[in-house]
């Protein structure tokens, strides 16, 4: 898989967006469907959406544990 420029005039592909695509995600597979177009919005909220689920929290940031009480 790899992100390449768009060379096409083309609309965004991703839901109901009607921005102009900036980018096209290049599949591994061949056909009719193997290329996705997006535009940059749509690029980096998928970005987020991403980054949220794969990396973890920092520590800083985690909760701490509480210590059970000692008898």
């Amino acid at each position: 898989m790899e992100l390449i420029d768009t060379g096409y005039k083309i609309r965004c592909e991703m839901g109901a967006c009607k921005n102009m695509a900036k980018k096209t995600i290049k599949l591994n597979r061949v056909g009719i469907k193997s290329r996705l177009h997006v535009c940059d919005a749509c690029l980096k909220e998928l970005y987020t959406c991403i980054g949220e689920s794969l990396i973890p929290p920092s520590i800083e940031t985690a909760a701490k544990k509480k210590e059970g009480k000692k008898k």
